[in-house]
């Protein structure tokens, strides 16, 4: 009989099945590379942390985003080379994997990128009858960044949603940018409310903004503040 566990664990998601935390590792989860010289290439690795082989496959992805973060992913075959494309891991050990940016050598603005990291192993018992197959797959995230490029924050807008408030942050720069780098000072008539850095895992989920483009994160209301009085100001995290 099989029994098949599909799991798709992203950045910062980690599933449990079994009796194992999880079936193998992957560093980094993110990644920044630029589109010429060395850090045009960078090295993954990947830890077979089960008692059995491990075979995995490797598929570059373009990444796009909308105003809400769900994502568009593409084949990015033509921009990423990765090697190896698969690669059959023993228990215990560790593949490293090559990645080089291969696309146009001259963006202006940063692009994002995922390497899939898909196991495809299939487990036999000893009477070699087909036993348990597991399916995991990382997604980690990449963003080739040209030099002298920054990311522009500022809140477009903010309102109350049902049960959160709704903050419309645009990106103005060429580089991507992530609300966790940022200080953001809130102001209500007298009152102020500063927050930075890990304090926005308390308020907000998710964190990435692309180049030229805007995202609406709902963000935990700040007690004693209206949304509808209330001015955010973004500085960068110093």
């Amino acid at each position: 009989m099989m029994k098949i566990l599909l799991f798709r664990l992203t950045l910062f998601v980690g599933l449990v099945f079994s009796s194992q935390s999880s079936a193998y590792q992957v560093k980094p989860m993110i990644a920044e590379m630029t589109p010429l010289g060395k850090g045009a290439q960078m090295s993954m690795r990947i830890d077979n942390t089960n008692d059995f082989p491990l075979t995995v496959e490797l598929v570059p992805l373009s990444l796009k985003m909308d105003s809400a973060g769900a994502e568009t992913l593409q084949p990015a075959d033509d921009d990423l080379l990765v090697i190896p494309v698969t690669a059959v891991i023993a228990p215990g050990k560790s593949q490293s994997v090559m990645v080089r940016y291969i696309g146009d050598p001259e963006i202006k603005q940063s692009k994002a990128y995922r390497i899939s990291v898909r196991q495809q192993n299939v487990l036999r018992g000893e009477d070699q009858d087909l036993d348990i197959g597991l399916l995991m797959r990382f997604d980690t995230l990449m963003n080739v960044k040209p030099e002298n490029t920054a990311p522009k924050l500022s809140v477009k807008s903010l309102k109350k949603g049902k049960h959160d408030w709704l903050v419309e942050v645009a990106n103005q720069g060429d580089s991507y940018g992530r609300i966790n780098d940022t200080v953001w000072t809130l102001k209500d008539g007298s009152k102020t409310h500063v927050i930075r850095g890990g304090e926005f895992r308390e308020y907000i989920v998710g964190t990435l903004v692309l180049p030229h483009s805007s995202r609406v994160f709902p963000m935990k209301p700040v007690k004693g503040f209206s949304p509808n009085s209330t001015s955010i100001e973004i500085s960068n995290l110093e």
